[in-house]
């Protein structure tokens, strides 16, 4: 069993500011449930902790850096 450890305080709130970014320019808008919200936020974060790529945290991946060294199909927008 691994422990999921929390992300650095710098790639959360870099993270925040991205998908922030991102809705104004796409014109998207948050999940209504904040925690959902929040979840996505940390688990990019995370990934930029982990493999230094904001891998989207809401696909399951075998192998986390094959996948950020084969792909940019996963990295969340």
């Amino acid at each position: 069993m691994t422990t999921q450890l929390r992300p650095s305080n710098k790639s959360v709130k870099r993270m925040r500011n991205y998908v922030e970014k991102y809705w104004r320019k796409s014109g998207t808008s948050p999940h209504p449930d904040q925690e959902v919200t929040d979840a996505v936020v940390l688990g990019l974060a995370q990934n930029v902790d982990e493999l230094g790529r904001p891998l989207c945290p809401c696909n399951f991946y075998p192998n986390k850096q094959a996948e950020v060294d084969s792909s940019r199909r996963w990295l969340c927008a």
